[in-house]
Formats: structure tokens, C-alpha cells, sequence
């Protein structure tokens, strides 16, 4: 059972405790309206099954009444290390009706690293899948719930919904993001409720609303996962889970990838004898390369791509470049970014200090749409919010935007 007393690792990111829930204002709240708005519209599909917006939320109250009565307390933080989409997005929706903060993994991480992840986040309640129960047997958490277990959701079914959902507040965290490359300067950045709306109603009204169908090819709860289902649910979008990339069937849809991996996304379109046309591709994380985006715009001409500025797995984007179907996308030149709303982008020294124009340093941010907290960091928040830092070079243009300039950084002290 978790302790009640507060954890100092996350308990310094929560703005107010007993603070009353503003349903529409949290991520939980968003689903929770979109389930009452489409019901029997699928949120999820995963192959060849899927799960209803109804459906989820029913399962969601009830598994985090049984979050309740294994004592998660508010501001509580709960791993989510699931196999399969639909078991994550229950997962995720309880840890937020309960009150607690989630804490995404990806399927695949050696044990060490899920350790780490423990410690970082003080998590002690794990709920996971057969797939990745095993990871947890030496991170010292004490308590597994095992989202594809019958006899856990007989359980659960037979105690009725707790009055008291949902606890979640918009100025509350919602996820505690770790990053996954190991290191002694192991930190995890808190996004609160009203971070995450804030962003993802910026990138609709830049681009518009998400649409019908949001595809994505990654695992449960990585960077592009998470971008792409709150952007999805806040239109009652389906988001369509394709391991192999994009399928039949998606033309007009949008996909959402990390820019890691849309170079083999691309590898496999240019295989098919008729690519599929979705409207959009949204890149999220580390910066697009030129020859990526000029590859993009040969295979497919007829498709807008928006490359998010997301360092380290923040997932929320720092910057913003946008690259319309038609527009010239041929390769070279150099990646210059502009600030994504609600953020200001600067250039920082070794000793953290602000760099004039031109001068190379490492590309730092601070906003309302990005995290409030950074847990493990050595760098004290300033006015404005927490400073946080990318690992890439860059200096600032005299336009004002920021042009990415090197590789990634030594994490160094």
C-alpha cells in the first residue's frame, strides 16, 4: 500500500493540494466530455481490436477507485508500462482521476533504467501488462496491477465508482517524463493539466483540429503517442495504432511520429506502389533534418508537415517549423526555428548564462506550455518558470529565431 506522506521528489511540483477539480480544464476532464459527446465512437484501435470513448471512461473510474483504495494519494505518482494502446489510455485516465501523477514507459527498457525510473520519480504502484511485468521485479516498487489480468477487473467491477472522482486539478502535474538515456544527471519534468491544453490548443489553431483519424506507429505512451492522443481526443479522433507505419485507409488522416523514426517511415512509403496521402505529418522531438523534410516532400508532394521542436522526450514543443504541401523543401541550408506559443526560446553559456545574437551556446527554454518542474535538476527555476535545457547548439539570428548549429551535447555537470 503507498504511504500517505507527501514524496519531495514530486510534492514540490504541486501547485495546491484539495484543489477543486475543473473537469473540462484537465486532460481527464477533456476525455471525460469527449466520451459524454461520442460515446460509441472508437478511441482507440489497435489492430484488429478497439475501445470506445464510453468504454474507457467507464473502465478508467473504476480502476482508479481501485487506485483509491490502495491509498494513492494526491500528487501520487503511478508508472504506466503497458504493452497495448488500449490497456495505456485506461491506465493513464485513472492515474488522473485519482488524483496521482502519470509516469509513461516504453515497453523494452533494461532494467536498470526501469530502476532509475523509480527512483527519479519515487513511484511505488505500477500498473503494466503480462509483457512488462518483469521489468519491475528489482525497481522497488511494491505494488503491480496487471492490466490484462480477469480476475483483476472482476475485482474492480464489483465496488462501486468512488464519489470523490476526479481529483485531478488544471494546475496539477498530469505526467512526470523521464528521459530514457541513462546518465548521473537523471531528471524527470513535470507538465501540469493546463501546460498540456495550452499546447495542444495552440497546434489547433494553427493547423486545425486533429480530424477523424490520428495514426501513429509507435508504442504506448512514447513522445509521439502522447502528443498525438490528447490532440485526437479533444476532437473525439480516433487514434489508429500501425506498427508498420502508414496503411490503407488513411488517406486524409494525419500521422503523428517521432522525427527519429520517420526516415524509415519514409524507407517503406517509397516501397509502395501508391502511398497512402494523409493531410498531415506532425514531428515530434529531436530537430528534422533538410534531407528529411526533402525526402518528405518527394514521396509525398501532396502532404503538409509540421516538424515540433521536442527535446529529450518533453514531448511539448519548444519550436515550431512548418512545411506546406508544395512548398520548396529542397535539402541544405540550416535548421532555423521560431518559438512555439507560449514559449521563449534563448541561448544559454556553460555557465547558464543569456548569450547574445550570434554567439553558439546550448538552445534553453522556459514557458506556460511547457513543464513547471524539473525533478533531479541542479538548475533552480527563475522568473518566468523552470529554465530547461535541450543538450543541442545553436545561436539566436538576428530575426529572432533560434538555428539549431551542432550536434547534440555532453551531458556534463
Amino acid at each position: 500500500m503507498l504511504s500517505a506522506e507527501p514524496r519531495d521528489s514530486v510534492r514540490p511540483g504541486t501547485r495546491h493540494e484539495d484543489h477543486p477539480a475543473e473537469s473540462v480544464r484537465t486532460l481527464d476532464g477533456l476525455f471525460s466530455r469527449a466520451a459524454r459527446r461520442h460515446s460509441r465512437a472508437v478511441v482507440v484501435r489497435d489492430g484488429p481490436y478497439s475501445l470506445s470513448y464510453s468504454k474507457a471512461d467507464m473502465l478508467s473510474a473504476q480502476l482508479a477507485t481501485a487506485l483509491l483504495v490502495a491509498d494513492v494519494q494526491l500528487g501520487d505518482p503511478v508508472v504506466v508500462h503497458c504493452s497495448d494502446h488500449r490497456q495505456a489510455l485506461v491506465a493513464q485516465l485513472a492515474v488522473m482521476k485519482a488524483g496521482g501523477v502519470c509516469v509513461p514507459v516504453r515497453r523494452g527498457l533494461p532494467a536498470g533504467q526501469t530502476r532509475r525510473i523509480a527512483l527519479v520519480s519515487g513511484a511505488d504502484t505500477v500498473l503494466c501488462g503480462r509483457a512488462t511485468w518483469a521489468a519491475w521485479d528489482h525497481a522497488g516498487c511494491r505494488r503491480r496491477l496487471l492490466m490484462d489480468d480477469p480476475g483483476l477487473w472482476k475485482r474492480i467491477a464489483a465496488r462501486s465508482v468512488d464519489r470523490a472522482l476526479p481529483r485531478s486539478a488544471p494546475e496539477e502535474p498530469a505526467y512526470l517524463l523521464t528521459a530514457e538515456e541513462a546518465g548521473e544527471w537523471s531528471s524527470g519534468h513535470l507538465v501540469d493539466h493546463r501546460a498540456w491544453h495550452l499546447a495542444m490548443a495552440a497546434r489547433s489553431e494553427q493547423i486545425g483540429p486533429a480530424g477523424q483519424t490520428v495514426a501513429i506507429a509507435e508504442q504506448p505512451v512514447g513522445p509521439a503517442t502522447l502528443s498525438a492522443m490528447w490532440w485526437a481526443f479533444g476532437s473525439g479522433s480516433t487514434l489508429h495504432a500501425q506498427p508498420s507505419g502508414l496503411g490503407a485507409g488513411l488517406d486524409g488522416a494525419v500521422a503523428v511520429y517521432e522525427s527519429a523514426e520517420y526516415a524509415r517511415v519514409l524507407d517503406r512509403l517509397e516501397r509502395e506502389p501508391r502511398p497512402p496521402r494523409p493531410r498531415m505529418v506532425v514531428l515530434v522531438g529531436a530537430p528534422c533534418a533538410p534531407e528529411v523534410v526533402a525526402r518528405h516532400a518527394e514521396i509525398l508532394p501532396e502532404t503538409a508537415l509540421r516538424a515540433e521542436f521536442a527535446p529529450g522526450g518533453s514531448v511539448l514543443p519548444w519550436a515550431v517549423s512548418m512545411y506546406r504541401a508544395g512548398q520548396d523543401m529542397s535539402a541544405g541550408g540550416s535548421q532555423v526555428v521560431g518559438a512555439a506559443p507560449g514559449v521563449r526560446l534563448s541561448v544559454r553559456g556553460a555557465l547558464g548564462e543569456n548569450l547574445r545574437t550570434g554567439q553558439a551556446g546550448e538552445v534553453c527554454a522556459r514557458g506556460r506550455t511547457l513543464p513547471f518542474d524539473v525533478i533531479g535538476d541542479r538548475y533552480a527555476p527563475g522568473s518566468g518558470g523552470v529554465l530547461l535545457r535541450s543538450g543541442f547548439a545553436g545561436r539566436r539570428n538576428p530575426d529572432g529565431g533560434v538555428e539549431l548549429t551542432g550536434p547534440r551535447l555532453a551531458n556534463t555537470p
